[in-house]
């Protein structure tokens, strides 16, 4: 049967609006994700051009040996190595995860993979790798980065840097570096008495450390300030 006018019109106003329903739905999703930015893959390292030629001269016979010879994860590690000695980040990370794919278990590929990722500005890849890192070899500088990557890029995560430091500390006992890290957490959240025993502590096994006498001193003058 034929439609008619107004039969047709009510079917067409439909149409319309299950249209433009579709197009604000759309661009509620997309206000509420946003795109995520492009992951930077390049930087400039100032290399001047006489140093840049040596480099790609390097990089070069790095990739014939890597490219001719057998699986060797060694020549991969300074392959991407080279690769961000001169910048080149997404080549780098490349290299990196050519190496975990068959060896998961290597700190050095999870580390510098970590830090070709925090310069790419992909702060959750490199919080899982850092996070690796540490699950396969407990290194001091591996837990005070994972520390400082969550207090800079998730700031409304602060409260686990409490327990990565005691977890480090767990691990690799008590060391200047992780005790003022985690004295700085506690001072940071207010709690200077627990800062400054940190801090103390810290002293007794770096006596001659003078940044850490100077926080000591800055964190008990803010003590009696409050006191009063």
């Amino acid at each position: 049967m034929p439609l008619r006018p107004k039969q047709l019109l009510v079917i067409v106003s439909a149409a319309v609006v299950v249209i433009v329903g579709g197009l604000w739905a759309g661009k509620s999703w997309r206000a509420t994700h946003p795109a995520a930015p492009a992951l930077l893959e390049l930087v400039d390292r100032g290399i001047d051009a006489e140093n840049m030629a040596k480099f790609e001269e390097r990089i070069a016979a790095q990739e014939a040996a890597v490219a001719e010879g057998e699986r060797d994860i060694s020549e991969l590690l300074v392959l991407g190595n080279l690769y961000y000695s001169v910048g080149d980040l997404k080549k780098a990370a490349a290299a990196y995860r050519d190496i975990l794919s068959s060896n998961p278990n290597d700190s050095a590929a999870h580390e510098n993979l970590a830090q070709a990722l925090i310069e790419m500005g992909d702060y959750a890849g490199a919080e899982a790798q850092l996070r690796a890192a540490a699950d396969v070899s407990a290194y001091e500088p591996t837990y005070l980065k994972l520390a400082d990557l969550i207090d800079e890029h998730f700031p409304a995560r602060r409260a686990e840097i409490q327990v990565i430091l005691e977890a480090a500390i767990g691990n690799l006992g008590q060391t200047p570096g992780l005790l003022t890290r985690l004295g700085k957490w506690y001072a940071d959240n207010g709690m200077l008495k627990e800062a400054i025993s940190h801090y103390e502590v810290a002293r007794q096994l770096a006596p001659d450390d003078q940044a850490i006498q100077a926080e000591i001193e800055r964190l008990e003058a803010e003590q009696r300030k409050k006191a009063k």
